[in-house]
């Protein structure tokens, strides 16, 4: 309303002005203007009419600068909505991740009443690693070398053996009574020492075994201190 009367008061100024000035004409860059052909055109229709589009333009511009308000503050929302969500989602894989079963184990062969050597056997016989390096989840019995599946995943395994060229090793890794793999040295006079491994990706069902075992009538060489001769297994991930 107040701007309606500012222009209307406006319109009233410019019409006496030109009222005042019917006879006079200004030259401006050569051109003559004559005022009353100005004040001609410039009707009280014609001023109504640009008024109401001013108006007009007005309440549209009104609009929308309400309406990009509106979206601005949707738009925050948004980002704080995403960032909580963000925040659950972390929670959430922590949580995950603490209820993940954790399965590794390392241990190492130890010297007995025969020495630094371990055999030879009779029979095929199971090695007990009763060093225990590391038992996270304790699923690898030191007292009889089995390795017991807590879950049903993925594991990876691997044996180690340090032996003598004078005397033939060989040693077998087994699941639930079945032969894997295994690794052999056998019997040279070239060198005086070398170096067996072997390791296998395995699926476990939940209890499955996984076992080294020594055959009949071979040896291998294990010290105390420098862990020659070692089996390790670790979980990849549960299935």
């Amino acid at each position: 309303m107040k701007t309606i009367i500012v222009l209307q008061l406006t319109w009233l100024c410019y019409c006496l002005s030109g009222a005042l000035g019917q006879s006079d004409s200004e030259h401006e860059g050569g051109v003559v203007v004559n005022k009353q052909q100005l004040d001609k055109d410039i009707t009280p229709s014609a001023f109504h009419t640009m008024l109401k589009e001013m108006v007009e333009q007005k309440f549209e511009l009104t609009q929308a600068k309400t309406k990009l308000e509106s979206m601005e503050a949707r738009l925050s929302a948004s980002k704080v909505q995403e960032e909580e969500l963000k925040t659950r989602l972390r929670n959430t894989e922590n949580q995950v991740d603490e209820l993940r079963p954790r399965v590794a184990f390392s241990a190492a062969l130890t010297e007995d009443g025969s020495g630094s050597k371990k055999g030879p056997f009779n029979t095929e016989t199971t090695l007990v690693y009763g060093k225990v390096i590391t038992n996270i989840g304790n699923a690898y019995n030191p007292t009889t070398g089995m390795f017991t599946a807590p879950v049903r995943g993925l594991y990876h395994f691997t044996f180690y053996c340090h032996t003598y060229g004078a005397k033939k090793a060989f040693l077998l890794m087994y699941k639930n009574g079945h032969i894997v793999v295994g690794t052999a040295d056998h019997i040279t006079s070239s060198d005086g020492a070398d170096n067996g491994s072997n390791g296998a990706v395995l699926i476990l069902e939940e209890r499955d075994q996984v076992y080294v075992r020594h055959e009949a009538n071979s040896w291998i060489w294990v010290e105390n201190d420098r862990n020659l001769s070692t089996f390790t297994g670790i979980l990849l991930f549960a299935q």
